[in-house]
């Protein structure tokens, strides 16, 4: 699960660095051509992150139900031994 956090954080910062980068430039040049790609970018800035957490927040959402699933699994097989004991 960190593997795939530490990947989406990357690409979420290598997004943001290029978005800046175009952001500037779009600003800076005053170009009327450029001005929705300015207003896009100032957009996504605020996006990446929240998608970001919401990508995260599914991992550990999944990772906490696999680590349920396993303890309900193991909790049963416990039980049918223990009835298998009584039985015997």
């Amino acid at each position: 699960m960190k593997k795939f956090q530490r990947i989406g954080a990357v690409i979420v910062i290598i997004l943001l660095l290029s978005m800046y980068l175009i952001c500037f430039i779009a600003a800076v040049s005053g170009s009327e051509s450029l001005q929705p790609l300015f207003k896009i970018t100032l957009g996504m800035t605020v996006a990446l992150p929240v998608l970001l957490y919401v990508f995260i927040l599914f991992l550990r959402l999944a990772s906490k139900n696999k680590v349920e699933i396993r303890e309900n699994e193991n909790s049963r097989d416990g039980e049918a031994e223990g009835a298998d004991r009584t039985a015997e």
